[in-house]
């Protein structure tokens, strides 16, 4: 029995908490190693420790990265477990967009939202369902 397999099988009550918290770590993660790759490389152009390049890289880099790999895989793991629509990565941006607006309202302007939106948007196009329409319903020439 493969990993895939089990997480398939899985009551759908039970997995979406788990896709929240499996995205969670990983965008946590992906934020976390992108804003310590990017202080390190402020580090090389101006003096270490700089409090502009620190609060550039804490405030608007790292949630930059953290929303958009959350709704990238909030969606994706969602869509493995059963089909899913629009309402997945919009749930995942919405929550998000919210918690990232709480954690520093004051610092954080529309900039940090613009690279999680392009993710909602390619996530929503890529998981949109295709309307048919019943036979029944269909008017033959």
């Amino acid at each position: 029995m493969s990993i895939q397999s089990t997480y398939r099988k899985m009551p759908v009550w039970l997995a979406t908490p788990a896709v929240l918290l499996a995205s969670a770590v990983v965008a946590m993660t992906l934020a976390s190693l992108g804003a310590a790759a990017l202080d390190l490389i402020f580090g090389k152009f101006h003096k270490p420790g700089d409090l502009g390049d620190a609060i550039l890289v804490v405030f608007f880099v790292a949630p930059s990265i953290a929303v958009l790999a959350f709704v990238f895989c909030f969606s994706i793991l969602l869509s493995w477990h059963h089909t899913t629509s629009w309402r997945a990565p919009t749930f995942a941006f919405a929550l998000g967009a919210i918690l990232v607006w709480l954690w520093a309202h004051d610092w954080v302007g529309l900039i940090p939202f613009v690279p999680g939106t392009v993710a909602w948007l390619i996530s929503c196009w890529l998981l949109h369902r295709n309307p048919s329409a019943h036979h029944k319903h269909v008017i033959e020439a």
